[in-house]
């Protein structure tokens, strides 16, 4: 382009003329030895960063409930309501047993998710934001929180840039097995590794099996029932302006169609699958019973703890606002007023 407009190219070393062949020759051999050089810089650069990862000193960024010490050591968070409400996250997901779950618990009960700002002038500070079911999925699927440290975890996938965005992309987890780095009791933990694999584990079997999701209705199986001939999933129908429902395989009908597999009414199953749940449960009424009412006062334990822990963190806001505004010069009502302000706005949140 610059040999086609009449434009000299010039640099530290000179001006270059690219219509002519000396400068065109001189040109393209100086850029071919800086990319030579950029390669070799950035292979040094990723082998001296893949080495420091080996050796687990390179800290990416930390998850929620952790920080860096001065001497590089990361260690737990010091507040302890943040401890407590990340070790909360973790009971409920063993109790409910699914994100969705945990997500209502802590919606319910106005619990916030702690987290440390990562930049400006607030640096440090601790945040409370609302929880979501990507922050709780990404939680409970670091394995920071069992005290490992792991290198590698993810894959940027560049084919997937948008037109534009050289930057752009996705980036997926790996697996386990393909994890460059993984060094285990690395730093304090949360949970131990076999109640992290455990979680991985669960959290696999919740993902749906079957194309569609089961629907609202009376029937007890809906989205459940397989077939016991083709051994494909049941589609539930009802008649009767939706009181009687009724389990069918329709896959052969509707995908080539040949015949119906098989039909069968979904009130005889379902009072059989009761009966059998009914029975296998009532042995254990009595225990059930009470671990039901253990598990109810120690909820309502924690619930009484997390209180308390939000109301001295207003005690302290509150009294610290109280300081500054007492602190400054009364004359100096410029500063005086935003002071003022503070102290009023911590008092009405506690």
């Amino acid at each position: 382009m610059c040999a086609l407009f009449d434009t000299l190219i010039g640099d530290a070393d000179g001006i270059y003329d690219p219509s002519t062949y000396n400068d065109r020759l001189l040109l393209g051999l100086k850029g071919t030895m800086s990319e030579a050089e950029l390669h070799i810089l950035k292979a040094r650069m990723y082998e001296g960063r893949k080495a420091k990862a080996c050796r687990g000193e390179l800290i990416l960024g930390l998850p929620r409930g952790y920080v860096l010490k001065p001497s590089g050591e990361v260690a737990l968070d010091p507040d302890e309501e943040v401890q407590r409400v990340i070790r909360l996250v973790f009971a409920l997901f063993e109790r409910c047993r699914s994100i969705s779950g945990v997500l209502r618990y802590l919606v319910d009960h106005d619990i916030a998710l702690p987290d440390r700002i990562r930049s400006g002038p607030e640096k440090g500070d601790v945040c409370w934001n609302r929880p979501n079911t990507a922050t709780l999925s990404d939680m409970l699927r670091h394995p920071g929180y069992a005290g490992a440290y792991v290198f590698g975890r993810r894959h940027h996938d560049g084919r997937l840039r948008l037109p534009g965005k050289p930057h752009s992309g996705r980036r997926f987890v790996r697996d386990p097995q393909k994890w460059m780095v993984l060094h285990q009791n690395a730093h304090p933990a949360y949970i131990d590794w076999q109640s992290y694999e455990r979680n991985q584990e669960l959290m696999a079997a919740n993902r749906s099996r079957y194309t569609g999701v089961p629907r609202g209705g009376a029937a007890l199986l809906g989205g459940l029932m397989i077939c016991g001939v083709c051994g494909r999933k049941m589609v539930t129908g009802y008649n009767d302006d939706g009181r009687e429902a009724r389990y069918s395989c329709s896959y052969e009908a509707t995908t080539y169609g040949g015949p119906r597999c098989q039909s069968i009414s979904a009130r005889p199953v379902d009072t059989c699958l009761t009966a059998l749940i009914l029975e296998a449960l009532s042995p254990a009424a009595i225990d059930v019973s009470l671990q039901v009412a253990e598990d109810i006062e120690l909820e309502r334990q924690q619930l009484h703890d997390g209180w308390k822990q939000r109301l001295e963190r207003a005690d302290y806001e509150t009294a610290l606002a109280r300081r500054r505004y007492e602190a400054v010069d009364p004359d100096n009502r410029l500063v005086a007023r935003t002071l003022e302000r503070d102290w009023e706005a911590a008092m009405a949140t506690k």
